[in-house]
C-alpha cells in the first residue's frame, strides 16, 4: 500500500508541476517535450545509420501494436545492437527510450505525421534523413497503435469508487474568517493484474490543490477524448 502511496503522489504532483514553469532547457511541442535527456537521445539517433534506424524503429513500432509487455529486445539482442550500431550500454538504452518515447507520445497524442516531420526536422533539428525515417514508420503503424491503446489501459490499478469529505478547520472558534475548509477524497482502487485485489488511497487537500487537480483532470480527459 506504501509503493500505491508514493506512486499516486508521484503522479499527482507531476501533474500539478506541468502547469508550472518548464525547465528552462525544455522546449514544448504540442505533443512531445523536448528535454535535455530526449536531445541527447536524439543526437545518437543522428549518429546511426538510417537503415539500421528504420529496422530499430519498426521493430519498436511493432511492439507497441501488440498486447505484450516487456522489454522490446532481449538481453542478447541488446548485446548484439551494441556491438551493429557501434553504442555502449547506456547510449543504446537512451535510443530505444527515446525512439519508444516518441512514439508512445504521438500516439497518445494522435499525432499526423506531417506534424511529427515538421517538429522532428524544425523544432528539434534532427537530420531530415533521419526525421524521414522516424515519420515513415510512424505512418505505416500509427493506425494500428492508436488502435491498440484505445483497447488497453496504461495502468493496472484503476479507480472503481470515489467518495469525499468536507472539513473545516478553525484556529478559533470565535473568529469565522480563519477558517480553513479542507477536502478528503478517499479513492478505491482495483489492481486488474492481480486477481482484482482492492484497496484504497486517501488525499486530503485545499480548494487550491483542489482545484489544481481539477484543471489537470480536464486536460487528461480531453487528452483522452482525441482518442476517440
Amino acid at each position: 500500500m506504501r509503493a500505491l502511496i508514493v506512486f499516486f503522489i508521484s503522479v499527482f504532483s507531476s501533474l500539478i508541476e506541468s502547469n508550472k514553469a518548464l525547465n528552462k532547457y525544455s522546449v514544448m511541442t504540442s505533443w512531445i517535450t523536448l528535454t535535455p535527456r530526449l536531445r541527447e537521445g536524439l543526437d545518437i539517433v543522428d549518429r546511426i545509420d538510417s537503415g539500421k534506424l528504420r529496422l530499430l524503429a519498426s521493430r519498436i513500432c511493432q511492439n507497441l501494436q501488440t498486447s505484450v509487455e516487456g522489454n522490446v529486445f532481449s538481453p542478447s539482442q541488446e548485446e548484439k545492437l551494441s556491438v551493429s550500431l557501434e553504442l555502449n550500454k547506456t547510449e543504446l538504452s537512451l535510443l530505444l527510450d527515446t525512439t519508444t518515447l516518441i512514439y508512445a507520445q504521438a500516439a497518445y497524442h494522435v499525432v499526423k505525421p506531417a506534424l511529427m516531420e515538421s517538429d522532428m526536422k524544425e523544432t528539434f533539428a534532427l537530420q531530415h534523413e533521419k526525421a524521414d525515417v522516424l515519420v515513415q514508420i510512424w505512418a505505416t503503424y500509427a493506425k494500428s497503435i492508436v488502435d491498440e491503446l484505445r483497447q488497453k489501459s496504461i495502468f493496472p490499478v484503476q479507480v472503481t469508487e470515489i467518495n469525499w469529505n468536507l472539513n473545516v478547520q478553525s484556529s478559533s472558534t470565535v473568529v469565522a474568517k480563519d477558517m480553513r475548509p479542507t477536502v478528503t477524497l478517499q479513492v478505491g482502487l482495483t489492481d486488474t493484474s492481480s486477481k482484482q485485489s482492492k484497496s484504497s488511497l486517501t488525499i486530503e487537500t485545499d480548494k487550491t490543490g483542489l482545484l489544481e487537480l481539477y484543471n489537470n483532470l480536464e486536460k487528461i480527459q480531453m487528452q483522452l477524448d482525441s482518442l476517440k
